[in-house]
């Protein structure tokens, strides 16, 4: 459910989007979330400037100059497109796709390893430079998981995944059971509350009923949030273990049929997933802001911060409706009732369980490969694309749909070089290890080459699951909100006689009709970045910018890490044709095209300032409503002041690369060629200046001071978090200090966008 309102305010257009619950991120559906299309709780809005709204239609075409570049080379770019749009092929698509799903894939298996033998042979037959960087990471292999009813009557809950009639998938060797990785060991008994979501919220609710959960085990469903927080929060309340089900009312047959028959969950369908406390921070548990390299020192088990507090087990809604149907008390409230046959219950009891897990924890093999592609002007900015290539189990969707897109791209990209083409800026394509476990892969590499992405590094593009569907979603710094609107713009479905942004459009003015005389919905939003995918590392900890996007349907979640992520499922449910992922393919070969070949990195710090003062008036309004004394000793008028220098320092250089692209002369007696290199280089590194080198408040791994995960929203974004989260737990002193902090960064960030200053 989301609502918006609009103002503007000179040539600047605002939209406000809230939506009633955190998002996943883009395309990779976390712990049964919808798509994300928008921002978290903190609500999440999008500044345009004038010259880059209105809607795109017909073919699909380029604009007469495309953002970043002149005239003449917009014509160029134009065709090159029109020849990356044709490209992809989906022969060859299902052809990598059926490759690498042939084999369960997890980190660590033999299968795992072979695919990137696979994928860095691939990038060597494109003609790139291929490499493989190695890393040894901790990870939990489960060993025993039972769950057993105790009161009021004896029952063994089946914890594993059925094996479905018509699917061979499941008889294949190597599968990963269903578990919950980085829960710790337990064998405890207790009685059963049920605790809807797991979030504060809703443990403000049992308050408010006089119920406890202190020496119980919670069940708790999966949505709501990210799972990590479930057993986190339950932990926080007493509790001494963490039961986590699927419900038929998030993703099974109350959204549809039920596979085989449909593409929904099943009775005995299980979800599996981290439970890592990403939002202290990702990666290797054992290496936080180190490489996990010989040699490199490790916290020992019982110092790594990041582990679930309490052990944790996720059940199908088979093995779900047992506990729920044996547990009396209240009723639960109305928008605590799922869709299983069943009158709902709080508890406590008089369900009673024994439960008993055992993780095996060791150092595992972990590969990145990485193909690169040399630029011809300025080889040393690097627009980085990524896809993660691991997988719980077969990740026909999550994300071997994402992963074949990208390959697909560079295969494309290989084809124009051997035209005679070459990209302004270097091309690196990265296919990931280890994100499934908590972004392992990725976390390991930036950490590895950090100093060297902090020089080079200009975009970071990523490449999750999201091939099936028409639905198409982006998050991303709000530099490039409105680069992502053109970008969609510019590409027509096979089939349809709109562009993905009409479509986008419509979708999103469905989500937030108009209400109470207001006109209708003008832009549909770009989200802020939380976490939950392989941008995490490059945006909250080195300053990098960052797009997600994904392409998705309804439906396209409910086999989400289960063993029915598969061929059988995908071919005949999300992606029969491969069509959508050729459609994934050319939205992201459009978006690297032009972020390589730009003269002008299309960047647009005006529209980033106007966030971000947005972000401000929020976070004010909750504090003086909160605290109005509090609030008073938080220089929320300094933030904006350096919002506002910011946003104007942004424009006034953005006005500057115009006039080069149009001809115009470069200032002083620099040629235009060194005015543009200096104008990239400076909307480059004014990312880099919202990193704090100290990081967040306990959580030093997190340093940008715009965007980071919520602590208690997991994925969901808190956009300046110092001072969010401070006023969030009433403690305005932290907010002054905080607010300090952001007005310093966006003062460096302004400076740098005056280079010549």
């Amino acid at each position: 459910m989301c609502s918006a309102r609009f103002a503007r305010t000179g040539s600047i257009t605002l939209t406000i989007i809230s939506t009633a619950s955190p998002p996943r991120r883009a395309v990779m559906c976390r712990f049964g979330v919808p798509v994300l299309a928008f921002c978290a709780a903190t609500a999440g809005v999008t500044w345009l400037s004038a010259q880059a709204s209105g809607p795109g239609s017909g073919q699909g075409n380029a604009p007469a100059r495309i953002r970043g570049f002149s005239a003449a080379s917009s014509a160029a770019e134009t065709a090159r497109e029109r020849e990356m749009k044709a490209a992809p092929s989906p022969k060859l698509a299902e052809a990598d796709f059926d490759v690498m799903t042939a084999e369960p894939h997890h980190t660590g298996s033999p299968y795992e390893i072979k695919l990137a033998d696979y994928v860095a042979d691939a990038f060597k037959s494109f003609g790139l430079d291929a490499t493989k960087y190695e890393y040894s990471v901790l990870l939990p292999w489960p060993g025993q998981r039972r769950i057993d009813i105790v009161a009021p009557d004896p029952i063994k809950l089946q914890v594993e995944e059925e094996k479905i009639r018509g699917d061979q998938w499941a008889d294949k060797p190597g599968i990963l059971p269903a578990y919950n990785a980085y829960s710790p060991s337990g064998d405890v008994t207790g009685e059963i509350v049920y605790v809807n979501f797991g979030i504060p919220a809703d443990y403000e609710t049992l308050q408010k009923l006089g119920i406890e959960v202190k020496g119980k085990i919670v069940l708790a469903r999966y949505g709501g949030s990210w799972r990590g927080i479930k057993p986190k929060v339950a932990s926080e309340h007493g509790a001494i273990a963490c039961i986590i089900y699927s419900d038929p009312h998030e993703d099974g047959y109350f959204q549809g049929e039920v596979y085989p028959d449909g593409p929904f969950r099943g009775w005995g369908m299980i979800q599996r997933g981290s439970v890592m406390d990403m939002p202290r921070y990702p990666g290797d548990p054992s290496t936080p802001g180190r490489p996990s390299k010989p040699g490199v020192e490790r916290l020992p088990m019982d110092k790594i911060e990041t582990f679930a507090p309490i052990p944790v087990q996720p059940l199908s809604y088979r093995d779900g409706v047992e506990l729920l149907k044996r547990l009396k008390g209240p009723v639960a409230p109305e928008a605590w009732r799922g869709a299983l046959p069943i009158t709902y219950h709080i508890g406590p009891g008089p369900a009673k369980v024994h439960m008993s897990l055992r993780m095996d924890y060791g150092q595992r093999r972990l590969i990145n490969v990485v193909g690169r592609m040399a630029g011809s002007v300025a080889p040393d900015e690097w627009i980085i694309v990524g896809s993660h290539r691991d997988a719980w189990t077969f990740g026909a969707s999550d994300s071997v749909s994402g992963h074949v897109s990208m390959m697909a791209v560079a295969r494309a990209m290989s084809d124009m070089m051997k035209k005679g083409w070459r990209p302004r800026r270097s091309v690196l394509f990265v296919s990931w290890d280890g994100e499934e476990q908590g972004l392992l892969g990725s976390t390991e590499w930036v950490e590895d080459l950090t100093e060297e992405l902090k020089a080079k590094a200009a975009v970071y593009v990523n490449r999750d699951a999201g091939a099936g569907g028409l639905n198409f979603s982006s998050s991303a710094v709000h530099s490039l909100s409105p680069f992502v609107h053109e970008l969609a713009q510019s590409i027509q479905p096979e089939g349809q006689s709109k562009t993905l942004y009409d479509l986008w459009l419509e979708r999103s003015r469905e989500q937030a009709p108009a209400r109470d005389g207001q006109p209708p919905l003008k832009t549909p939003a770009v989200g802020a970045l939380g976490s939950g995918s392989d941008y995490t590392a490059f945006l909250d900890h080195v300053g990098i910018p960052s797009i997600d996007m994904g392409l998705n349907d309804r439906g396209g979640d409910g086999s989400y890490h289960s063993t029915y992520d598969n061929p059988t499922w995908f071919k005949k449910y999300v992606d029969p044709q491969f069509k959508y992922s050729v459609l994934a393919a050319q939205v992201t070969g459009v978006a690297l095209l032009r972020l390589a070949d730009a003269e002008v990195l299309p960047f647009d710090y005006e529209a980033y300032g106007g966030q971000i003062l947005e972000y401000i008036a929020e976070i004010e309004l909750q504090a003086s409503h909160a605290s109005p004394d509090g609030s008073k000793s938080v220089d929320f008028a300094g933030m904006k002041a350096a919002a506002e220098a910011f946003a104007k320092a942004g424009a006034s250089l953005r006005s500057t690369g115009e006039t080069l692209l149009g001809g115009g002369s470069a200032p002083g007696q620099m040629n235009t060629a060194g005015a543009m290199a200096r104008i990239n280089r400076a909307l480059i590194m004014a990312e880099r200046d919202l990193i704090e080198p100290a990081g967040l408040p306990d959580r030093p791994w997190y340093r940008h001071v715009i965007y980071a995960p919520g602590l208690y929203t997991g994925y969901g974004v808190k956009t300046i978090p110092g001072v969010r989260e401070a006023v969030d737990s009433g403690n305005y002193t932290r907010a002054a200090e905080q607010a300090k902090i952001v007005i310093r960064a966006l003062e460096r960030a302004a400076k740098t966008l005056q280079p010549g200053s």
